[in-house]
């Protein structure tokens, strides 16, 4: 039995103890009238700040005393206002709190209107820094000692340690405007570390990006390098294998075309046409859910080619036999004729690109065999140009980590290419029969 009566006297003052507790902790926690008690009168914070700093620079004690009556009302308000400031104190806080905010804020505007420092004549003209460092001007100096007494902490917690018990101290610290201050400084710093961060990934991701876009340039640029060296092989072989030709080589400039002829009589003349028909049918077709249709349909297209065959003795007693396609040329056995052939200044050999009636002094060009005499190597030549253009762009994104040249370099190669290749064949055909046709009709008018 006595152990049961002790254990429900210890259970009872543990209750009793974390009563206590807890109202402490409450109390302490919020606004408490209680705390009233502690709140100085006007004349001794006064006093008090006098007998602290009787020898401060000019001004700088009244502003000290101003700045010390504004912290106590601001921190009434505060404790009572909350966050809807003093309308909701003059609802809310207790009529003595009412008194002491208003005795301060009437001591602060007397301070103002009536000890407020004027403003010197050594002082006037100079920013606030050049007379904060002077010392003398009392008006800076008062203007500065009443916002330190506000809004610095070490202030703040002095004027709580003097006149409020341990119990008050925080929440007259948490309710000062240096707290508000604090808070406003740790919320713009951190959000000034939230931006440095995001800054950071920004630049750490457009470093990455960068660095996979010269990777995929280099890439692309690998890629384009090994058909730009193929190329350059076969062009460099292809002029190899031309300066040492035995055989009809095609040309890849009009320099390079060789023209000559040979002389004869026709024995023999056959001409004949071949007609080819093609037939194309379309399909009937009826849409099986609307009117639509197409009725079926048969397209035939006709063309017709004309052969020449020649057999010519030539002046030297040989003879020999040419034929041409689609060359219109009037010539009938007996005629004397001549036949030009071009091909290149390695061999010396060609094929027959025109034929002069020198009886008739009729000239006609082959202009189909006459292209044949070109060679393909401009496609070559352009193709590399074409790869070089967007080598160029995959290097400048390489250097730069775009990738922005490479893409339009690729389609730019690609147009340019095809550009330069016909540009540089029509340009070669076109250069070739303007040098067969006087040669031709220079041989008409030697008749």
């Amino acid at each position: 039995m006595r152990n049961a009566s002790r254990r429900d006297v210890l259970r009872c003052a543990q209750g009793l103890l974390l009563l206590l507790l807890v109202s402490g902790q409450v109390r302490a926690a919020g606004p408490d009238e209680a705390s009233l008690q502690y709140y100085p009168t006007v004349e001794r914070v006064r006093k008090d700040v006098e007998a602290e700093r009787r020898d401060g620079r000019p001004g700088e004690v009244e502003g000290r005393i101003s700045g010390q009556y504004l912290l106590l009302a601001e921190v009434l308000e505060s404790s009572w206002g909350g966050r809807h400031g003093p309308a909701s104190f003059d609802v809310q806080a207790p009529e003595k709190a009412k008194r002491l905010r208003d005795q301060y804020l009437d001591a602060s505007a007397e301070s103002r209107n009536h000890r407020f420092p004027a403003l010197q004549s050594e002082c006037s003209g100079r920013t606030v820094e050049e007379q904060e460092a002077k010392g003398i001007c009392a008006r800076v100096n008062y203007m500065s000692a009443q916002g330190n007494q506000r809004f610095r902490p070490e202030e703040v917690l002095r004027v709580a340690q003097r006149y409020f018990p341990s119990q008050y101290r925080d929440a007259f610290i948490r309710h000062s405007p240096a707290q508000e201050l604090d808070e406003y400084a740790s919320k713009i710093a951190q959000e000034r570390q939230a931006r440095e961060r995001k800054a950071d990934l920004e630049n750490n991701y457009t470093r990455r990006e960068a660095m996979r876009r010269r990777v995929l340039a280099g890439a692309v640029l690998a890629m384009l390098s090994m058909p730009m060296a193929a190329l350059a092989l076969l062009m460099r072989r292809a002029r190899c294998q031309r300066a040492r030709a035995t055989a009809l080589t095609r040309i890849i400039s009009a320099d390079d075309l060789y023209l000559f002829s040979r002389s004869g009589r026709a024995v023999d003349v056959q001409r004949y046409s071949r007609t080819h028909v093609t037939t194309t049918t379309e399909t009937p077709y009826v849409h099986p859910d609307s009117w639509q249709s197409r009725a079926p349909s048969t397209t035939t297209t006709i063309t017709t080619t004309d052969h020449l065959t020649l057999f010519i003795k030539g002046d030297d007693g040989d003879e020999w036999q040419e034929s041409f396609v689609d060359l219109r040329v009037a010539v009938r056995a007996g005629n004397r004729v001549t036949l030009v052939y071009g091909g290149d200044r390695w061999s010396r050999t060609g094929v027959a690109v025109a034929i002069v009636n020198m009886d008739t002094r009729e000239v006609a060009v082959d202009v189909l065999q006459a292209r044949r005499i070109a060679s393909r190597y401009s496609l070559l030549r352009a193709a590399f140009w074409g790869l070089g253009v967007a080598a160029v762009g995959a290097t400048a994104d390489m250097a730069f980590g775009m990738f922005t040249f490479t893409l339009a370099g690729l389609a730019l190669g690609f147009v340019a290419t095809l550009s330069l290749a016909f540009a540089w064949q029509w340009s070669l055909w076109a250069n070739i029969q303007a040098r067969i046709r006087p040669y031709a009709n220079g041989l008409a008018a030697e008749v």
